[in-house]
């Protein structure tokens, strides 16, 4: 065979990350979820972020995901995804991420 006879066989490219976590939720009400959004979106307001369908921030090395997975009258329930190719910045994302939705329930339960 010659070059220019040859078929190589090209194989999907699957895009690795260092660090992956994800952590599904629930908040009691869509005015909370709302506020939730709002605080992170404040914590990393430095960053390029996507209202469009869900609410994504993107960073260098990756990026952080929230999504509603079902909601209804009583409760939404949501997912938290941060893909980064840096291990230790990413669980820095994640973690603040956490430390936000944690906040947002301490303001809950005093109200």
């Amino acid at each position: 065979m010659n070059a220019l006879t040859m078929n190589f066989e090209k194989k999907p490219q699957v895009k690795r990350f260092a660090f992956e976590a994800s952590k599904i939720e629930t908040m009691p009400n869509l005015a909370l979820y709302h506020k939730f959004i709002n605080w992170v979106s404040g914590e990393f307001e430095l960053y390029l972020q996507d209202f469009s369908k869900n609410f994504v921030v993107f960073f260098p090395s990756g990026s952080l995901c929230i999504q509603c997975v079902k909601s209804d009258a009583n409760f939404i329930q949501f997912q938290i995804d941060v893909k980064c190719q840096n291990k230790l910045y990413g669980t820095r994302i994640f973690n603040q991420t956490i430390e936000v939705l944690n906040q947002v329930y301490k303001l809950e339960l005093h109200h």
